[in-house]
Protein backbone atom coordinates (compact mmCIF):
# COMPACT_ATOMS: atom_id res chain seq x y z
CA UNK A 1 0.00 0.00 0.00
CA UNK A 2 1.18 3.52 -1.23
CA UNK A 3 3.42 5.39 1.80
CA UNK A 4 1.22 8.41 3.29
CA UNK A 5 2.17 11.79 2.83
CA UNK A 6 4.28 13.50 5.84
CA UNK A 7 2.45 16.29 7.53
CA UNK A 8 3.19 17.82 10.52
CA UNK A 9 0.41 20.27 11.29
CA UNK A 10 -3.32 20.39 12.16
CA UNK A 11 -5.00 23.35 11.07
CA UNK A 12 -8.11 24.32 12.77
CA UNK A 13 -10.84 25.82 10.90
CA UNK A 14 -13.96 27.74 12.17
CA UNK A 15 -16.58 29.07 9.68
CA UNK A 16 -18.68 31.82 10.86
CA UNK A 17 -22.27 32.80 9.53
CA UNK A 18 -21.12 36.23 9.25
CA UNK A 19 -17.83 37.80 7.67
CA UNK A 20 -16.31 38.42 10.57
CA UNK A 21 -12.48 36.97 11.75
CA UNK A 22 -12.94 36.68 15.52
CA UNK A 23 -15.09 34.38 18.14
CA UNK A 24 -15.44 34.07 21.66
CA UNK A 25 -12.10 33.67 23.61
CA UNK A 26 -13.72 31.90 26.08
CA UNK A 27 -14.61 29.52 23.74
CA UNK A 28 -11.70 29.04 21.58
CA UNK A 29 -9.50 28.47 24.56
CA UNK A 30 -12.23 26.02 25.57
CA UNK A 31 -12.01 24.17 22.48
CA UNK A 32 -8.54 24.28 21.97
CA UNK A 33 -8.20 22.40 25.69
CA UNK A 34 -10.22 20.16 24.54
CA UNK A 35 -8.83 19.22 21.87
CA UNK A 36 -5.02 19.47 23.56
CA UNK A 37 -6.22 16.32 25.79
CA UNK A 38 -7.64 14.28 22.78
CA UNK A 39 -4.19 14.64 21.15
CA UNK A 40 -2.25 14.03 24.58
CA UNK A 41 -4.58 10.79 24.95
CA UNK A 42 -3.68 9.56 21.66
CA UNK A 43 0.13 10.45 21.96
CA UNK A 44 -0.38 8.39 25.17
CA UNK A 45 -2.38 5.61 23.83
CA UNK A 46 0.26 5.02 21.58
CA UNK A 47 3.35 5.39 23.45
CA UNK A 48 4.23 8.73 21.17
CA UNK A 49 6.11 11.49 23.07
CA UNK A 50 4.87 14.99 21.20
CA UNK A 51 5.10 18.55 21.83
CA UNK A 52 2.76 21.59 20.48
CA UNK A 53 3.63 24.30 18.73
CA UNK A 54 1.03 27.20 18.76
CA UNK A 55 1.19 29.36 15.19
CA UNK A 56 -0.45 32.84 14.43
CA UNK A 57 -4.18 32.59 13.19
CA UNK A 58 -5.19 33.14 10.03
CA UNK A 59 -8.16 34.06 8.85
CA UNK A 60 -11.52 32.80 7.10
CA UNK A 61 -13.43 32.85 9.39
CA UNK A 62 -10.27 31.61 11.97
CA UNK A 63 -8.09 29.28 11.23
CA UNK A 64 -5.80 28.06 13.80
CA UNK A 65 -2.87 25.87 13.54
CA UNK A 66 -0.46 23.86 15.74
CA UNK A 67 2.55 22.12 14.79
CA UNK A 68 3.42 18.73 16.13
CA UNK A 69 7.19 17.77 16.86
CA UNK A 70 8.01 14.28 18.25
CA UNK A 71 10.42 11.35 17.51
CA UNK A 72 9.46 11.39 13.45
CA UNK A 73 7.86 12.34 11.17
CA UNK A 74 5.57 9.01 10.81
CA UNK A 75 4.63 9.05 14.41
CA UNK A 76 3.34 12.84 13.84
CA UNK A 77 1.75 11.80 10.80
CA UNK A 78 -0.19 8.89 12.22
CA UNK A 79 -1.27 11.08 15.06
CA UNK A 80 -2.67 13.87 12.79
CA UNK A 81 -4.25 11.60 10.62
CA UNK A 82 -6.03 9.99 13.44
CA UNK A 83 -7.04 12.89 14.67
CA UNK A 84 -8.33 14.70 11.42
CA UNK A 85 -11.19 11.17 11.28
CA UNK A 86 -11.96 11.48 15.06
CA UNK A 87 -12.47 14.74 15.09
CA UNK A 88 -15.09 14.65 11.19
CA UNK A 89 -16.55 11.34 11.78
CA UNK A 90 -19.92 11.16 12.73
CA UNK A 91 -20.90 8.66 15.35
CA UNK A 92 -22.97 5.75 13.80
CA UNK A 93 -24.23 4.92 17.26
CA UNK A 94 -24.21 6.69 21.15
CA UNK A 95 -20.84 5.71 22.15
CA UNK A 96 -22.52 6.43 26.45
CA UNK A 97 -24.17 2.85 25.38
CA UNK A 98 -23.07 1.22 22.91
CA UNK A 99 -19.58 1.76 24.26
CA UNK A 100 -18.32 2.64 20.92
CA UNK A 101 -18.18 -1.09 19.77
CA UNK A 102 -20.02 -4.51 21.74
CA UNK A 103 -18.14 -5.85 24.21
CA UNK A 104 -16.96 -9.14 22.46
CA UNK A 105 -15.50 -6.95 19.74
CA UNK A 106 -13.31 -4.92 21.89
CA UNK A 107 -9.54 -5.44 22.30
CA UNK A 108 -8.12 -6.84 24.92
CA UNK A 109 -5.28 -4.77 26.75
CA UNK A 110 -3.12 -7.62 26.09
CA UNK A 111 -3.89 -7.96 22.09
CA UNK A 112 -3.78 -3.69 22.74
CA UNK A 113 0.10 -3.77 23.65
CA UNK A 114 0.74 -6.13 20.58
CA UNK A 115 -0.29 -4.32 17.93
CA UNK A 116 0.96 -1.29 19.50
CA UNK A 117 4.36 -2.36 19.48
CA UNK A 118 3.70 -3.48 16.06
CA UNK A 119 3.02 0.09 14.99
CA UNK A 120 5.35 1.70 16.64
CA UNK A 121 7.78 -0.89 14.61
CA UNK A 122 5.98 0.34 11.24
CA UNK A 123 6.28 3.97 12.55
CA UNK A 124 9.95 3.51 13.08
CA UNK A 125 10.67 2.18 9.80
CA UNK A 126 8.82 4.78 8.39
CA UNK A 127 6.04 2.23 7.00
CA UNK A 128 3.48 4.47 7.55
CA UNK A 129 0.04 4.12 5.24
CA UNK A 130 -3.91 3.63 5.45
CA UNK A 131 -3.66 0.29 7.10
CA UNK A 132 -1.40 2.12 9.79
CA UNK A 133 -4.09 4.65 10.41
CA UNK A 134 -6.72 1.88 10.56
CA UNK A 135 -4.58 0.29 13.51
CA UNK A 136 -4.45 3.32 15.64
CA UNK A 137 -7.71 3.79 15.22
CA UNK A 138 -9.30 0.44 16.43
CA UNK A 139 -6.96 0.80 19.36
CA UNK A 140 -8.25 3.89 20.63
CA UNK A 141 -12.03 3.78 19.02
CA UNK A 142 -13.10 2.74 22.60
CA UNK A 143 -11.34 4.94 24.65
CA UNK A 144 -14.21 7.35 26.49
CA UNK A 145 -11.73 9.82 27.56
CA UNK A 146 -11.52 10.80 23.96
CA UNK A 147 -14.82 10.47 23.03
CA UNK A 148 -15.64 12.44 26.23
CA UNK A 149 -13.48 15.39 25.23
CA UNK A 150 -14.72 15.63 21.46
CA UNK A 151 -18.33 15.79 22.60
CA UNK A 152 -17.16 19.06 24.98
CA UNK A 153 -15.67 20.31 22.07
CA UNK A 154 -18.62 20.14 20.26
CA UNK A 155 -20.94 21.03 23.05
CA UNK A 156 -18.73 24.59 22.79
CA UNK A 157 -19.48 25.19 19.00
CA UNK A 158 -23.08 24.37 19.19
CA UNK A 159 -23.20 26.94 21.78
CA UNK A 160 -21.40 29.58 19.86
CA UNK A 161 -23.99 30.32 17.24
CA UNK A 162 -21.84 31.50 14.83
CA UNK A 163 -19.73 28.79 14.00
CA UNK A 164 -21.35 27.79 10.72
CA UNK A 165 -18.97 24.82 10.75
CA UNK A 166 -15.77 23.18 11.69
CA UNK A 167 -13.03 22.18 9.31
CA UNK A 168 -10.21 20.14 9.94
CA UNK A 169 -6.84 19.68 8.04
CA UNK A 170 -3.66 18.27 7.97
CA UNK A 171 -0.86 20.35 6.39
CA UNK A 172 2.73 19.70 5.52
CA UNK A 173 6.05 22.04 6.71
CA UNK A 174 4.81 25.28 4.13
CA UNK A 175 1.59 24.87 5.12
CA UNK A 176 0.62 23.15 2.41
CA UNK A 177 -2.41 20.97 2.28
CA UNK A 178 -2.23 17.33 2.44
CA UNK A 179 -5.26 15.42 1.58
CA UNK A 180 -8.36 17.38 1.99
CA UNK A 181 -9.99 19.33 4.52
CA UNK A 182 -13.04 17.68 6.29
CA UNK A 183 -15.66 19.84 7.23
CA UNK A 184 -18.30 19.29 9.82
CA UNK A 185 -21.91 21.38 9.05
CA UNK A 186 -23.49 22.78 12.24
CA UNK A 187 -26.09 20.40 11.94
CA UNK A 188 -23.91 17.70 12.64
CA UNK A 189 -22.77 18.99 15.78
CA UNK A 190 -25.46 17.22 18.13
CA UNK A 191 -24.74 13.96 16.99
CA UNK A 192 -20.67 14.33 18.72
CA UNK A 193 -22.29 15.50 21.69
CA UNK A 194 -23.24 12.90 24.74
CA UNK A 195 -26.29 12.63 26.20
CA UNK A 196 -24.42 12.53 29.88
CA UNK A 197 -20.66 13.03 30.79
CA UNK A 198 -20.56 10.42 33.31
CA UNK A 199 -18.34 7.31 32.05
CA UNK A 200 -19.64 3.94 32.54
CA UNK A 201 -17.81 1.53 34.38
CA UNK A 202 -15.07 -0.84 33.25
CA UNK A 203 -16.11 -4.35 34.97
CA UNK A 204 -13.05 -6.75 34.77
CA UNK A 205 -13.51 -10.43 36.10
CA UNK A 206 -10.77 -11.36 37.93
CA UNK A 207 -8.34 -8.96 37.56
CA UNK A 208 -5.34 -9.02 39.82
CA UNK A 209 -4.13 -5.16 40.63
CA UNK A 210 -1.29 -3.75 42.68
CA UNK A 211 -2.41 -1.41 44.89
CA UNK A 212 -0.60 2.14 44.78
CA UNK A 213 -3.13 3.92 47.00
CA UNK A 214 -5.67 2.46 49.13
CA UNK A 215 -8.41 4.55 50.54
CA UNK A 216 -8.40 4.46 54.15
CA UNK A 217 -11.68 6.80 55.40
CA UNK A 218 -14.98 5.90 54.40
CA UNK A 219 -17.04 6.91 51.61
CA UNK A 220 -17.23 6.59 47.72
CA UNK A 221 -13.82 6.88 47.36
CA UNK A 222 -12.13 5.40 44.14
CA UNK A 223 -8.63 3.39 45.03
CA UNK A 224 -5.46 3.57 42.62
CA UNK A 225 -3.22 0.49 41.42
CA UNK A 226 -1.86 -0.46 38.31
CA UNK A 227 -2.96 -3.11 35.92
CA UNK A 228 -1.34 -4.64 33.28
CA UNK A 229 1.48 -1.95 33.85
CA UNK A 230 -1.11 0.66 33.29
CA UNK A 231 -2.44 2.88 36.17
CA UNK A 232 -6.29 2.75 36.99
CA UNK A 233 -8.95 3.86 39.50
CA UNK A 234 -11.01 1.10 40.98
CA UNK A 235 -13.76 0.33 43.27
CA UNK A 236 -13.32 -1.83 46.17
CA UNK A 237 -16.29 -3.97 46.39
CA UNK A 238 -15.30 -6.48 49.18
CA UNK A 239 -16.60 -5.48 52.32
CA UNK A 240 -14.51 -7.13 54.72
CA UNK A 241 -11.28 -6.14 53.39
CA UNK A 242 -12.60 -2.42 53.59
CA UNK A 243 -13.54 -2.87 56.83
CA UNK A 244 -10.04 -4.51 57.64
CA UNK A 245 -8.35 -1.85 55.94
CA UNK A 246 -10.09 0.64 58.02
CA UNK A 247 -9.74 -0.97 61.61
CA UNK A 248 -6.11 -1.24 60.49
CA UNK A 249 -5.86 -5.00 60.65
CA UNK A 250 -4.87 -4.89 57.03
CA UNK A 251 -0.93 -2.81 56.22
CA UNK A 252 0.26 -2.46 52.49
CA UNK A 253 3.72 -1.78 51.14
CA UNK A 254 5.54 -2.41 47.97
CA UNK A 255 3.93 -4.63 45.80
CA UNK A 256 0.68 -5.61 47.60
CA UNK A 257 -2.10 -7.16 45.30
CA UNK A 258 -5.63 -7.14 45.33
CA UNK A 259 -7.84 -9.93 43.17
CA UNK A 260 -10.92 -7.45 42.23
CA UNK A 261 -13.96 -8.55 40.64
CA UNK A 262 -15.09 -5.34 39.44
CA UNK A 263 -12.63 -2.43 38.69
CA UNK A 264 -13.60 0.82 37.26
CA UNK A 265 -11.56 2.54 34.51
Amino acid sequence: MEIMNIANKLELHYYFSDDSHSMDANVRNRCEHELLAIIQELSVQLGIGIKIDSEAYLEGGLKNIWKLLGKNSSQITLILAMLTILLSRIPITDPEYDKLKKEELRLSIQEKHLRIEKLQKELEEGRLNENSVKMGLELVDDNLKIVLRRSNLFKQLDNCHKVAQLGVANLDTNNQLIGEEKVVKRSDFPKFILKSNELKTLKIENAVIEIVSPVLKEGNYKWKGIYLDEPIPFSMTDKEFKEDVLNEKVSFQHGTTRLCFKSCG
